[in-house]
């Protein structure tokens, strides 16, 4: 079976034999370090447990600089990644201001080039920022390291060895 580590989102292969007759195995991560703990599906059956609550949407945040973050209501906004590990998935942006990373990000980057918090897109009434949050390697867009750039749909930027594209549509009614 495969096993994807929460700290680093490296997938391993596990020897469902480890279990033996218990109902998890806990191992560290080759990649990280992290201990990963793998439940027996055979002794532990799938539990889903709902919820009643009500989730409240981020609908408006400020950016460090001060600017007012909001999500247009008559447009969507999605990332689609050109180059890398995941090429053709389409992620929907669905906060104000949304974190790519390896790590502790809305949008986890699973590219060893990838700071743990890379950048940030930050959407608002006057347009979309990608904004470089101090990473090692830098976010390029134009093949040029930024520390801000206004992005427009279709703009393309790099992070580690992944394109991303950005597309805004008009919301469906």
């Amino acid at each position: 079976m495969e096993v994807r580590c929460s700290a680093c989102a490296k997938v391993h292969q596990f020897d469902e034999g480890n279990f033996g007759s218990r109902d998890h195995f806990d191992f560290p991560c080759p990649a990280c370090g992290q201990v990963i703990r793998v439940v027996n599906p055979k002794v532990q059956p799938l539990r889903l447990e709902t919820t009643r609550q009500k989730v409240s949407i981020v609908a408006e945040e400020v950016s460090p600089e001060g600017r007012v973050l909001r999500l247009p209501e008559n447009q969507e906004f999605t990332l689609k990644v050109l180059e890398g590990e995941e090429k053709g998935t389409v992620y929907p942006l669905t906060k104000p201001r949304t974190l790519l990373g390896r790590v502790n990000a809305d949008l986890l980057v699973d590219d060893p080039l990838a700071s743990r918090l890379h950048c940030a897109i930050e959407i608002g009434e006057d347009g979309v920022v990608l904004r470089d949050l101090g990473s090692t390697n830098g976010t390029l867009v134009n093949n040029q390291p930024i520390m801000t750039a206004t992005l427009a749909g279709g703009s393309t930027f790099r992070v580690g060895g992944h394109i991303f594209q950005l597309l805004i549509t008009p919301k469906r009614a």
